[in-house]
């Protein structure tokens, strides 16, 4: 179990959460019996502002443009019938829906978990396609946070790079909370995992 005082937070039950210790009810398709999820990380909340500021835009853009044809004496409702102009807002507006929708899963389902036996790399690439990296903690080398620039330091956020003898031999955990704690609590459970006998799961 994940030590309260290293984390200093109880088991996380928000699933909107971008730092997750002891996630409840999380799982995933290749968990081992006795592995548990120590720590499940996303980007930080702040990384969707651009993406916030876009589907801001594209719902605000209707409004705007209608007025604004009016200025130079083009009158969208005379030159298209009401109802063509009504179809052509819902289109829109579902188009923005699913651009904003496309956004948030790819935020929430690009997700990183250390667990007791190893880290995992969930890369989200599309509606049906998506990729997993595995790597066990006793492949794990080296550990480096990295926390760049004003908001980085400001909103407490940067990414993890760890190198690996996995397969896939490096790994980027990007613009996650906390990436100090993170890193160590990594190397805690590679130092666990070293202590234990080979094929434990603890």
């Amino acid at each position: 179990m994940l030590p309260t005082d290293k984390m200093g937070t109880l088991p996380s039950k928000n699933p909107l959460a971008m730092f997750a210790p002891l996630p409840v009810g999380v799982s995933f398709e290749t968990q081992q019996e006795g592995e548990k999820i120590i720590l499940l990380l996303r980007a930080h909340i702040i990384t969707l502002v651009p993406a916030i500021a876009e589907i801001v835009f594209l719902i605000i853009f209707p409004m705007t443009v209608v007025p604004f044809l009016g200025t130079l004496g083009v009158d969208i409702f005379t030159a298209l019938a009401a109802r063509r102009v009504f179809w052509l807002f819902i289109f829109w507006y579902l188009f923005t829906f699913g651009f904003a929708f496309y956004k948030f899963i790819f935020w929430y389902f690009n997700v990183y978990l250390i667990t007791n036996e190893r880290i995992v790399d969930f890369d989200f690439k599309g509606i049906l396609h998506k990729e997993t990296a595995y790597a066990n903690l006793n492949q794990i080398q080296d550990v480096t946070p990295k926390v760049v620039g004003f908001f980085g330091t400001f909103f407490h956020f940067g990414n993890v790079f760890i190198q690996t003898a996995a397969a896939k031999n490096e790994f980027e955990f990007h613009a996650v909370e906390k990436p100090d704690t993170v890193a160590r609590e990594i190397l805690e459970q590679v130092r666990h995992e070293e202590a234990e006998a080979p094929g434990e799961i603890a």
